[in-house]
């Protein structure tokens, strides 16, 4: 049997919340970049923040993609936990590249890839 996962990334700049456990409070960022499995976020986070996401190793993260049909304007609200693979951090911004397990946030990238709305 074949894979038929596609691992190809879609360039995004959408503001995201980003949720961390134990942190009470959501993080402002950007989405970056994602794929069927992962996905890309930076913010711009403190000293306390980042030993938070260090500790977790897991985020959650939301954040609204708006498009068009026809003239009607549409959005999709996208909410799903991360385990963090790779965490890079410069000058209080930090770019944070995370596994996603979650066939929500598998279907809408298929069909974000696929639907002309997008594009």
């Amino acid at each position: 049997m074949s894979d038929r996962r596609n691992n190809e990334r879609i360039q995004m700049y959408s503001s995201a919340l980003v949720y961390i456990e134990g942190y009470d409070a959501e993080i402002e960022g950007i989405v970056t970049n994602l794929s069927e499995e992962n996905i890309g976020l930076k913010c711009r986070i403190s000293d306390e923040q980042k030993k938070k996401i260090e500790d977790s190793k897991m985020i959650t993260f939301q954040f609204v993609d708006t498009y068009l049909e026809g003239k009607k304007a549409k959005t999709d609200v996208v909410q799903a936990c991360a385990l963090i693979q790779r965490m890079e951090y410069s000058d209080g911004e930090c770019f944070i590249g995370g596994v996603v397990r979650d066939e929500n946030f598998k279907r809408y990238v298929l069909r974000r890839k696929l639907s002309p709305y997008y594009k």
